[in-house]
């Protein structure tokens, strides 16, 4: 018997997050790809061999460029995502801890009222 498996939903989230990836560094690519053809198209001295070369050339840099910009910004997220989740941790220790002095202040208040 076959136990199909169901994906969970962080394991769903990934592939999607792997997919955009995906797609998105395709259209970089053909982005990339364009804008060389088209600064080479304005010059008129290359063969056709030196233009294929020239394309591919400003191509790989262009991806290269973009490549670190991204690598720089994920980094950057990862930064910021470390430093936000430290502050909201430290948040959330004094809301429980003002909570907790508050309840049992309420608390005292109470057994001294109920004691008159």
């Amino acid at each position: 018997m076959t136990h199909s498996r169901t994906p969970d939903s962080r394991s769903v989230e990934a592939g999607i997050a792997r997919m955009e990836g995906y797609l998105l560094w395709q259209a970089e690519i053909d982005r990339a790809r364009t804008e060389a053809e088209a600064f080479v198209d304005a010059l008129d001295w290359p063969t056709s061999a030196q233009r294929d070369e020239l394309v591919a050339l400003l191509a790989r840099r262009q991806l290269d460029l973009s490549r670190r910009a991204v690598t720089r910004i994920a980094t950057r997220a990862l930064q910021l995502r470390r430093e936000y989740q430290q502050r909201y941790d430290v948040l959330k220790r004094r809301v429980l801890v003002t909570a907790l002095a508050l309840l049992s202040v309420l608390t005292l208040l109470d057994v001294l009222l109920l004691t008159r």
